[in-house]
C-alpha cells in the first residue's frame, strides 16, 4: 500500500513539474481559470466577447462624435465591470448588460444586448459618464 502511495505521489510531482515548465505556465493559467469561474463579471463579459458583434447606427454615430474606433469601444470589455443595478438580466429572450470601464482617462458605459437563442451580441448604446451626446440622439 505504501509503495503504491509513493508511486502515486511521484507521478503527481512529475506531472506538476511538467505542467509548470515552459514559457506558458499552463498550471497557473488553469488555476486562475478555476478561480475566475466564480467571478460573475468575468463570466458575463466572456459571453459578450464575440467576433460578430453588431453595432447599431446610434453607436456608430457616437463613436464618430467621441473619436473612437470599434476596437477602442470594445476594449471596454477588458477589465470592465458589469453594472447589475442597471442591467436587465432576466429579460427574455435577450438580456441587456451595462459595462463600465475607464479608457483614455474617460469613463465609458457601453450597453450590450445578448441574445442567447440567436447567439447574437449587439452594442445598442455608448455613453461617456461625465458628458452627454450632442449630435446622436
Amino acid at each position: 500500500m505504501l509503495r503504491r502511495l509513493i508511486f502515486f505521489g511521484f507521478g503527481v510531482f512529475i506531472s506538476i513539474m511538467f505542467l509548470s515548465m515552459g514559457p506558458e505556465n499552463r498550471l497557473k493559467n488553469t488555476f486562475y481559470a478555476y478561480i475566475d469561474y466564480f467571478n460573475i463579471n468575468k463570466r458575463v463579459i466572456n459571453h459578450l466577447i464575440s467576433d460578430s458583434t453588431i453595432i447599431s447606427d446610434k453607436v456608430n454615430c457616437k463613436m464618430l462624435e467621441y473619436n473612437l474606433s470599434k476596437d477602442d469601444m470594445l476594449s471596454v470589455l477588458n477589465n470592465g465591470k458589469v453594472n447589475f443595478d442597471k442591467s436587465q438580466t432576466i429579460k427574455s429572450p435577450c438580456q441587456i448588460f451595462y459595462i463600465e470601464n475607464q479608457e483614455n482617462l474617460e469613463n465609458y458605459e457601453v450597453i450590450f444586448e445578448f441574445c442567447d437563442i440567436k447567439d447574437r451580441v449587439t452594442v445598442i448604446d455608448l455613453n461617456l459618464l461625465n458628458e452627454e451626446s450632442i449630435l446622436c440622439e
